[in-house]
């Protein structure tokens, strides 16, 4: 089976680019990680908003099972 692949380039003078690379480096597979987040499977990195309170007052009881 034949492997389509897609380069990815970091400019080391920039330092964005480079804390980057490194981020990804700290991976075992950055490339499974990387397709992972595209698909959905994974969220993308800073993009998580916890909510410090949970309100009863929206609470909806409809079991998920019934969609």
């Amino acid at each position: 089976m034949e492997r389509l692949r897609i380069t990815l380039e970091f400019n080391k003078n920039r330092k964005e680019e480079l804390n980057l690379y490194e981020k990804l480096q700290n991976y075992s597979n950055p490339s499974a990680y990387i397709k992972d987040v595209l698909r959905g499977l994974l969220p993308i990195p800073g993009e998580i908003k916890v909510v410090s309170e949970v309100s009863s007052e929206n609470e909806d009881y409809e079991d998920l099972m019934d969609i």
